[in-house]
């Protein structure tokens, strides 16, 4: 008995001493001003919080963003063309492949980066694993709201465990893109810069385009592919810029929103009777004017039509982007040259050094504009 009772003093005594010294320590702590237990937990509270913010995209979802995002992926190609203008050197990825051309402009390093594919368009191949592989802060779309972004954002966010945002884009609006995207990526410098550009670019061509009646805007057909065949509709998104500035004379039905806008035939383009006719970058622009085929059409009859630019994008469309800004101000220029103060080519000069930080020598420009001007 004496035994168990001398154990059991030497284990409180024991245990008084462990209190103690816990105790001593918590106070010489105190007192030398180290921070204490709690504190050092609403620091790590407060720290954890602030790593995410909510982030209301354009289709009015509340999605949590990180604060500081390094790594992004892009859901298409529009979604692309904006980040790259904006900070290239945050894409862990690209939605299509650059060309030779548009290595020019952004450089060898991105064409490194692995190709993901797009949610959209008529590939929809984006490929999920590589995304999951490379681990991006955020995935971004922009662009067209489709009918089904609500669900689509939100199944692609919940398949990846990866924040995912939409923000809508329309020729009016690109200064709200880069203004978000300043705010989300912390760039918000670079944000304003292009932010301004796209509101006076738009708003130049809109006070223009006010003091012309609808019934005196020149009639204009859009036309691509291989045979000219190919029309963008009015009403189309890819059509937005020709319906902003002409009166677009290819009306459908139900207008495609595709890149190569939908089939039509000669018979039909010589019934729209365009006064101009616009041909996209590797079309028949080259040889249009000796086919007899195309001998009646008013535009061609009277030597009214032009080629598109197409590099590093089609100045109007495919894809329909933040290049419908330079197509915009280039357009308005061609159909109604006597409404302003600078020429097509003193517009494709600003826009390349403010997108693209790139000086477009006379040469280049005047190869870049082959057939885009009156003048040509």
């Amino acid at each position: 008995m004496k035994d168990r009772q001398t154990t059991r003093r030497g284990l409180f005594a024991t245990l008084g001493a462990v209190v103690l010294s816990v105790g001593l320590a918590g106070t010489l702590a105190a007192c030398s001003g180290q921070s204490t237990t709690s504190q050092e937990t609403t620091e790590q509270t407060t720290t954890e919080q602030s790593a995410t913010r909510i982030f209301t995209d354009s289709s009015g979802r509340e999605v949590e963003i990180p604060t500081n995002v390094q790594k992004v992926a892009v859901a298409g190609p529009p979604a692309q063309q904006v980040m790259l203008t904006m900070d290239s050197s945050k894409l862990c990825g690209l939605a299509t492949e650059l060309t030779d051309a548009q290595k020019t402009y952004f450089g060898e390093d991105l064409a490194n980066l692995p190709v993901f594919g797009q949610i959209y368009g008529g590939k929809g191949d984006f490929n999920k694993e590589a995304v999951a592989e490379a681990a991006p802060d955020l995935i971004i779309d922009i662009g067209e709201a489709k009918d089904t972004i609500v669900e689509d954002m939100d199944a692609l966010q919940s398949d990846l465990n990866i924040p995912v945002i939409h923000i809508e884009a329309t020729l009016d609006s690109y200064d709200k893109v880069y203004q978000q995207l300043g705010e989300i990526l912390g760039e918000e410098e670079r944000g304003n810069e292009l932010a301004e550009y796209c509101k006076n670019a738009y708003d130049e061509v809109d006070s223009v385009m006010q003091t012309i009646p609808e019934d005196q805007r020149v009639n204009v057909a859009y036309l691509l592919g291989d045979s000219g065949l190919n029309a963008i509709a009015k009403g189309s998104y890819q059509g937005s810029v020709v319906d902003f500035v002409a009166n677009n004379v290819v009306v459908v039905e139900k207008a495609s929103g595709a890149g190569m806008g939908q089939e039509v035939s000669l018979e039909q383009i010589a019934s729209f009777d365009p006064q101009m006719i616009v041909f996209g970058p590797n079309s028949i622009y080259d040889t249009v004017a000796s086919d007899p085929a195309w001998a009646d059409i008013t535009a061609i009859a009277n030597d009214n039509y032009y080629q598109v630019p197409g590099e590093p994008y089609n100045w109007l469309s495919s894809p329909p982007s933040v290049n419908q800004i330079l197509g915009l101000q280039w357009f308005a220029r061609v159909c109604y040259p006597d409404k302003f103060d600078t020429s097509a080519t003193d517009v494709a000069k600003e826009y390349y050094k403010t997108f693209y930080n790139y000086d477009l020598s006379d040469q280049e420009v005047a190869d870049l504009m082959k057939g885009a001007t009156p003048n040509a």
